[in-house]
């Protein structure tokens, strides 16, 4: 409760500095802490490219350039990151050292393949489509799925929050999707992304159009009632295309060194389809957007 209320006040703050006094202050940083995964998914062009992982001083180094900046909320990413270590130092040290140096809204991006007991707010498991969809995306038609869902339901962590990142291969599985995943009551809720094109434009890709026929579907899902965290805020954002991008409200820290947006920062076809709505969501948190604003609870401190 205690960092839940100091991460509000935080909130109300950096509202009154950006809105009142127009200082640029960056809101989220994401470091990421090694590019080792035990998968290879066919949308991932970031992992297991023989990019060292970072140190534990190294990890201490890049919250700390996060924090200076005026950063609070950061997430912790891969790779894996249930694969690091340095020495007897584990994931688990990585979140402790984040909430030691003062960060209020600590994160992780996870394939969900190892068991989930981080002690972090939230964990965001990747799933992309039913079953069959997400063992041949994922798995390599290894059946990880299976192993997925077993590691939710055996968890106790209270924020388990799925990821979906869209594409031509399970746009058609999101309601089929959203049904089955609301019987688990150990998820929260799910976020959509889209596919980017960070690489190139390959058969995964849908433009605009097909976009917003999606993004109609989704916003006719949230009146259902499925708990789907994208706030109707960005959603209808997006589907205009008219949101800010690249984004000078977030940081990466990554190989020892700091980008700002994104790693893909510079890459016109990427940012022009970026697919990330995470980066647009807080936009739209940012310009006080009810929905957006109700949506950012979710990842608010249980405790």
């Amino acid at each position: 409760m205690k960092r839940k209320i100091k991460y509000l006040f935080y909130a109300i703050n950096y509202l009154l500095k950006t809105k009142i006094l127009r200082k640029e202050i960056p809101f989220i940083g994401g470091i990421v802490i090694n590019e080792k995964c035990n998968l290879h998914c066919k949308q991932c062009d970031v992992a297991n490219r023989n990019i060292p992982d970072l140190s534990y001083e190294d990890i201490k180094k890049g919250l700390q350039i996060f924090y200076d900046k005026g950063i609070r909320s950061v997430f912790i990413e891969g790779g894996e990151p249930s694969l690091w270590r340095d020495g007897y130092y584990k994931l688990e040290d990585v979140v402790k050292v984040a909430r030691k140096i003062g960060f209020y809204l600590v994160s992780i991006y996870t394939n969900g393949t190892f068991p989930i007991n981080v002690s972090t707010d939230s964990v965001f498991v990747s799933i992309d489509g039913l079953k069959e969809t997400t063992n041949d995306l994922r798995g390599n038609g290894i059946n990880i799925y299976d192993r997925i869902i077993k590691n939710i339901k055996e968890s106790s962590h209270p924020n388990i929050i799925i990821n979906y990142t869209i594409n031509s291969r399970n746009e058609s599985e999101i309601e089929a999707f959203c049904k089955e995943i609301s019987k688990i009551e150990r998820i929260k809720g799910i976020f959509f992304y889209f596919h980017t094109p960070y690489f190139r434009f390959d058969e995964l890709f849908l433009n605009l159009e097909k976009k917003r026929q999606i993004i109609k579907r989704i916003l006719n899902l949230k009146k259902k009632g499925y708990k789907i965290f994208n706030s109707s805020a960005c959603l209808k954002g997006v589907y205009k295309d008219n949101w800010i991008r690249p984004s000078k409200i977030c940081y990466v820290y990554a190989d020892n060194k700091l980008y700002q947006c994104c790693r893909a920062l510079g890459n016109k076809d990427a940012c022009k389809n970026c697919g990330y709505l995470g980066y647009s969501e807080i936009i739209y948190i940012l310009k006080l957007k009810p929905s957006a604003i109700i949506s950012a609870l979710n990842y608010l401190p249980r405790k």
